[in-house]
């Protein structure tokens, strides 16, 4: 691989730091572009190349082998402007924090959704890649459309509901890029604050804090990951410095310096024993990256 042609490139970036899990060594290279002209020709550069490429934004859905990542990381958090368009209209570019786009515009104008965002971290691109949501809605449902770099150009593409489905997609590629979105709001008749301060207080209760990637499982259809796996009496389960939490069997906690090979052993332990007990396969909703 050829040594980046960016100023804002730097050679054995670690990743640890950058992810909520705070677990992973370093990439080979980071791109850092400080907008999304940067982002995009930084991204067509690293796509010519013979290595693998990640894009990451908030760090929050990811957990990164000790051994770091061989390629190139292209890093999107400083794609953080967010336009009025007026008429509800929204444009957010991809490394607007999530929780920065409910409070400042959502909740600020009483807008619906806001029970379908309140509390998820990571940034807009990641959310909008995942179609991060709650049982009340995802976040692809409120975009009118998605800006994205692709092979063939970048490209504004229309939202439709046939492109997104539960923690899925099915618009963006593994290699393209996502630079924002156009996010289109209703008024709501009812106190969105209220609804806010509901959720993030039923987080608190129900959720443990720390540090890991939020729900490690997608939910099987009619049944819930972590049921699945406190029925198999795996709350609490230590290996290392990572543990299945008490709180949430769905959450698996970095909480005594967790290496990578601790998280990932929880993980299979957790799918082996759901699949003898139960016949189901449990799916991966955090991104292992190796």
């Amino acid at each position: 691989m050829d040594k980046p042609p960016f100023e804002f490139a730097v050679p054995d970036y670690p990743l640890g730091p950058h992810t909520y899990y705070r677990v992973g060594g370093p990439a080979r290279w980071a791109l850092i572009p400080r907008n999304a002209d940067e982002a995009e020709a930084a991204w067509r550069w690293a796509q010519a190349q013979d290595t693998p490429m990640l894009v990451l934004g908030g760090g929050s859905n990811v957990l990164v082998s000790d051994e770091g990542f061989p390629g190139i990381v292209l890093f999107t958090t400083s794609l953080n402007r967010l336009e009025s368009l007026g008429e509800d209209r929204y444009h957010v570019e991809g490394g607007v924090e999530l929780d920065a786009l409910v409070r400042k515009v959502m909740l600020a104008n009483n807008y619906e959704g806001v029970g379908a965002l309140t509390g998820i971290p990571g940034t807009v691109g990641g959310a909008i890649f995942m179609n991060a949501g709650t049982a009340n809605g995802s976040v692809c449902a409120l975009l009118e459309s998605v800006d994205m770099a692709r092979a063939d150009g970048r490209v504004r593409l229309a939202m439709d509901a046939s492109l997104y489905a539960y923690r899925s997609q099915r618009f963006c590629g593994p290699g393209d890029l996502i630079l924002g979105g156009l996010f289109r709001f209703r008024r709501a008749e009812a106190d969105q604050r209220a609804v806010y301060e509901h959720y993030t207080q039923r987080r608190l209760e129900t959720q443990p804090q720390g540090y890991c990637c939020g729900s490690v499982f997608k939910n099987p259809p009619g049944a819930h990951a972590g049921r699945l796996i406190e029925a198999c009496g795996l709350k609490g389960t230590r290996l290392g410095g990572a543990v299945i939490s008490p709180k949430h069997a769905n959450f698996i906690m970095n909480d005594r310096d967790a290496r990578f090979e601790d998280i990932i052993g929880l993980i299979a332990l957790a799918k082996r024993q759901v699949h003898e007990r139960f016949g189901i396969h449990l799916e991966e909703e955090v991104r292992i990256i190796r």
